[in-house]
């Protein structure tokens, strides 16, 4: 019992943590996040293209641009699916509530943070409020929280098996 409280703190902080990192990362100006995106996306070109330099203006745009979208859009996905596993951690070490009803608590309140999160990003100068951002975002807590859910469940049927053999036993 006492053990169980204790993950529920260390879990509350970490995802506390984790809604801090995602709030100052989205303070930052459009330039200092373009500018983190784009150091990325050019160490992945030089991994993915070793001749880079040698390809057309237009083509090395095209390519440059394709891959900041997918970085900036994969890392809107991980940085939810964190904040949705650790909502899910939370939700997951209390006692009541079926675990239907703590999936949904937990995916809520991850969306509902990646709402505001876009609305504060509304307010940062050379930002915005992208619908498809919060879609991203509401996929990454939506896959996290379900993983975990099927994840806590299976072990604590598995556990509820092992204590019922322990039993017959």
């Amino acid at each position: 019992m006492k053990s169980n409280k204790i993950i529920r703190v260390i879990a509350f902080l970490l995802l506390f943590s984790w809604m801090i990192l995602i709030f100052a990362m989205s303070a930052q100006h459009a330039n200092e996040s373009s500018q983190t995106s784009g150091r990325f996306v050019l160490k992945v070109i030089n991994v993915l293209y070793s001749d880079f330099e040698n390809f057309s203006v237009e083509k090395q745009g095209n390519i440059t641009n394709t891959l900041t979208f997918i970085v900036r859009k994969t890392a809107h996905f991980l940085e939810y699916f964190v904040l949705g596993a650790l909502s899910a951690i939370v939700a997951f070490t209390f006692k009541k509530g079926s675990a239907f009803q703590k999936t949904i608590g937990a995916i809520i309140f991850a969306v509902l943070y990646a709402v505001s999160d876009e609305v504060h990003q509304y307010f940062v100068p050379g930002r915005a409020c992208r619908f498809f951002d919060i879609c991203v975002d509401a996929l990454g807590c939506i896959f996290a929280v379900i993983l975990i859910a099927i994840v806590i469940s299976a072990k604590r049927r598995k556990l509820g098996e092992f204590n019922a053999k322990k039993e017959i036993d």
